[in-house]
């Protein structure tokens, strides 16, 4: 069994104390990174003025450990809480990335994980007293995968495991990706990688410029403004279905399909029978529906359920068959890894995820 969180990722830098909220998932009010205070997740969105997000961060940007820091956090609070005993608790741990950008980041995310992590956040109690707290997150063993492979684990060795031929696509914030999945693996010449739902949203947001005043929003919020289809401008809810539609619209003739032209051909989609779209970007209904008018007729369309923790699950699954079968494996970075829990964390644009298999 997998239990999975996840958490927006976002957050802003603050000097406020805050004595009467913490974050509902995180469980703290702020947390500390290189001497500075950040709000993160929910917390931001409800207590920042101006939330903000990195795209594609790497492992040496500040935004990269901030939300990874709050990851790993969460990781220990959900196995604290399925503890029932004192013994000392260490971590395997799977993460990835985009596979545009994981041969550049992925030595040193392992550097960045493999040492120890003291993790200082702040909690608001319920005298109104805002408490320091430390963790030390002990990490046994770091491995790192291209965000695709850990959707594959996910599709094949989840709670419903899917067998035979099919393509996957990933629907992103930041990355949209494609393979055909095999029983032997991935082929690679059918992989790729392209402009993820942001591309949607820029063009949602030019569309609304047009005709409505939404105020100065960063990125995050004009994609909370795109995910529910509308906002409320002077205590009136305006509708912005039809623009959204349309920015999907581009975005799948612009984006997407010239990706399934060029990497996925005719062979592929006659030894493939099925598709399944994974991440975030599944939940918009109008998006599946194009797959649909587009591929239908050759192939079934399917949703990987809670579509944007399939990474993370794949990546926990990941983190139990690893250790298991030590040799031969070009991920995995090895440490002293008895006794450890099995920890997936996909720190994505829109949404972190972490999955604890249990």
């Amino acid at each position: 069994m997998v239990k999975t969180f996840s958490f927006p990722s976002v957050y802003e830098s603050t000097i406020r104390e805050y004595y009467t909220s913490n974050d509902p998932i995180l469980g703290f009010s702020k947390i500390k990174v290189d001497d500075s205070d950040y709000l993160v997740g929910l917390q931001a969105l409800n207590e920042g003025v101006s939330p903000h997000k990195s795209l594609n961060a790497s492992p040496s940007d500040r935004e990269y450990k901030l939300i990874a820091h709050s990851a790993l956090f969460l990781a220990n609070n959900i196995v604290s809480n399925g503890a029932k005993n004192g013994n000392s608790i260490k971590y395997s741990i799977t993460t990835g990335f985009p596979y545009a950008t994981y041969q550049l980041n992925k030595d040193s995310a392992i550097d960045f994980f493999k040492s120890d992590c003291v993790i200082t956040t702040y909690k608001a109690d319920e005298n109104g007293n805002q408490n320091p707290d430390q963790k030390l997150i002990p990490i046994c063993n770091i491995n790192v995968l291209p965000e695709i492979v850990g959707c594959d684990y996910a599709i094949r060795k989840g709670d419903n495991p899917t067998d035979g031929n099919f393509i996957i696509v990933s629907l992103g914030y930041g990355t949209c990706e494609g393979v055909v999945s095999t029983p032997n693996g991935l082929l690679n010449r059918t992989l790729f990688s392209t402009h993820g739902i942001s591309y949607a949203v820029d063009i949602f947001t030019e569309e609304l410029s047009k005709s409505s005043f939404v105020g100065l929003k960063t990125g995050h919020q004009m994609d909370q403004i795109f995910t529910k289809g509308g906002m409320y401008i002077d205590r009136k809810r305006k509708d912005f279905t039809e623009e959204k539609k349309k920015a999907l619209r581009l975005y799948f003739n612009n984006v997407i399909l010239p990706a399934f032209t060029k990497y996925i051909n005719d062979a592929d989609f006659e030894v493939c029978s099925k598709m399944v779209i994974v991440g975030g970007g599944a939940y918009n209904q109008d998006l599946v529906n194009l797959f649909n008018d587009e591929f239908g007729e050759v192939c079934s369309i399917s949703v990987f359920p809670t579509p944007e923790r399939c990474a993370s699950i794949g990546y926990a699954i990941y983190s139990k068959h690893s250790d298991n079968n030590k040799s031969g494996n070009e991920f995995a970075s090895s440490y002293d890894d008895e006794g450890c829990v099995h920890v997936g964390i996909d720190i994505g644009n829109a949404n972190t995820c972490v999955s604890v298999l249990e």
